[in-house]
């Protein structure tokens, strides 16, 4: 019998590496629209402007039989509005279309299958960051009970800093809040210059780039992290479409208690993971839509007053973060693994498709 390769249009390396690398594939086969339309393609992997772009063509090429399976590389789950998914979704009734996505949609579809992957999640979990979270809790000297790191972007967040900052609990806040269209930019400038210097005096431990890199492109701040009990976390997205970035899983990797303020469905795929939150009845009125932001952000000063007089309530939540921890560097490090592996048996079930480990493990008999 010989086997194939899956063909991909061309994708960004970094993509392309972690398919062939997680995706146990031997390598993917890179062709262009012309091969598809004459036939010479039955598995293709796209990433998602290209599907955006080519989208017509490939579902034709599907309903024709002249391609046979579909699989989109979906980084942004927002980039995709209901209309296309829901496209998607009517001709996956009959194709064999799959989405690999970097987070969930707004609501869930029938027919599609959809693989999700948390990519920030396992970036983060490099080994050189849990030897900077075991040095984080050996300078750890707590003087006050709170962090809150935003960037003023929304009204969502406007409200949250506005209700905070204007309570009786800013003595006890380690508070950076940054607003304007150069904020980004001057962090990653500062990140930039970092790396720089990191490259240059580290050369012979390239490791430690990519473990600085993983925090979405903004090294933490350490000296932050030292004083504060726990970090209240709002994501980049708290509404409908989203995924969880590493303003979720930073605090959680470095054994820092949080108090999460994304949305109901954010919560609950926390809680799936297995990771585990103090609540005190607080997250059922945070998840409450009938109640206005104004009154939940209320709720949300209420509960950190609690937090900062109970030490029951801090006893908890850091029983929760070191669960946390354990979650992350160990159950949900393997469980990565093992998805990634799990989703291309899917794709490549009964097409002959070249597997890295089928092949290896068929060798390795002496």
């Amino acid at each position: 019998m010989t086997l194939k390769n899956i063909n991909c249009l061309p994708l960004p390396k970094w993509v392309y590496d972690l398919l062939v690398m997680f995706g146990g594939l031997r390598k993917l086969e890179v062709v262009d629209m012309d091969n598809v339309g004459a036939g010479n393609v039955d598995s293709l992997v796209v990433f998602e402007d290209d599907y955006l772009k080519h989208r017509e063509s490939l579902l034709n090429a599907l309903k024709s039989k002249i391609l046979n399976t579909l699989v989109i590389f979906n980084t942004h789950s927002f980039l995709f509005n209901d209309q296309v998914l829901a496209e998607i979704d009517r001709h996956s009734a009959d194709l064999d279309i799959h989405i690999i996505c970097q987070g969930h949609f707004a609501k869930k579809y029938n027919n599609v299958k959809v693989h999700h992957i948390e990519l920030e999640e396992h970036f983060i979990s490099h080994h050189f960051n849990l030897l900077l979270a075991t040095k984080l809790q050996e300078m750890k000297n707590i003087e006050k009970t709170f962090l809150v790191q935003m960037v003023n972007k929304d009204e969502f967040r406007n409200t949250v800093i506005s209700g905070i900052t204007s309570s009786n609990l800013m003595n006890d806040i380690v508070l950076t809040v940054k607003k304007g269209p150069g904020v980004t930019k001057n962090l990653m400038d500062m990140h930039k210059s970092l790396m720089d210097y990191v490259k240059e005096e580290y050369k012979e431990n390239p490791q430690i780039f990519p473990a600085l890199d993983s925090f979405g492109g903004v090294c933490p701040n350490f000296s932050l992290y030292e004083k504060p009990f726990c970090e209240v976390v709002a994501e980049t997205k708290n509404t409908g479409a989203y995924h969880l970035t590493e303003k979720t899983f930073r605090p959680i990797a470095f054994r820092v208690p949080i108090i999460f303020l994304g949305s109901k469905v954010m919560y609950d795929s926390l809680n799936e993971y297995g990771y585990t939150f103090y609540d005190n009845q607080f997250y059922k009125c945070w998840h409450d839509e009938n109640i206005s932001l104004v009154e939940r952000v209320n709720k949300l000063v209420s509960f950190m007053q609690h937090i900062k007089e109970d030490e029951t309530a801090k006893e908890q939540m850091q029983l929760s973060a070191n669960s946390n921890f354990q979650v992350f560097w160990n159950q949900r490090k393997l469980y990565y693994y093992q998805n990634w592996n799990q989703i291309f048996d899917q794709i490549c079930k009964g097409k002959d498709i070249s597997r890295v480990v089928d092949s290896i493990y068929s060798r390795c008999n002496f």
